[in-house]
């Protein structure tokens, strides 16, 4: 039973992956556009947010489904709930910007490690505390009782 769950989880880790790429390449995209104007912290402080929103919008998309919350509070819940994501992500890309003169002259490599770091947090996160079925009260009261009523649900 777990390694079936598990095996219904990749598809799903992929998914989550293509869209972690795509916010990456916004992400990075525009801490390259704006760097020479803005330098790379007050880019990322531009870009992070942007590519985060997209991030949201693909996983409710492809990834998750709509967790029936409206859109807004949706946002809102994934916003928070990665949080911690967040922390590591830019975390890291703030300390290898600061103390990496690679990572300083291409920002990009910074966004990439900060971005890889945060995945597994995310993911399990977005999963468990945004994305989550919520079975309506009603619905679950009567699926237990299934088999002792003459109608099915």
């Amino acid at each position: 039973m777990i390694l079936r769950r598990e095996r219904a989880l990749l598809p799903q880790f992929w998914r989550f992956c293509l869209v972690g790429v795509a916010a990456f390449v916004v992400n990075a995209g525009l801490v390259e556009m704006l760097v020479h104007f803005l330098g790379p912290v007050r880019s990322q402080m531009i870009a992070f947010p942007v590519a985060a929103t997209a991030a949201w919008w693909l996983n409710r998309q492809y990834t998750f489904g709509a967790s029936g919350l409206a859109a807004h509070r949706e946002w809102l819940q994934y916003v928070l709930a990665n949080a911690a994501g967040w922390l590591i992500n830019n975390g890291i890309y703030l300390v290898l910007v600061v103390h990496c003169s690679l990572a300083y002259a291409h920002p990009f490599i910074a966004v990439a490690v900060g971005s890889i770091s945060g995945l597994a947090a995310n993911f399990f996160l977005s999963r468990r505390m945004v994305f989550k079925r919520k079975v309506p009260h009603m619905k679950r009261c009567m699926s237990g009782m299934a088999g002792k009523l003459p109608i099915q649900w």
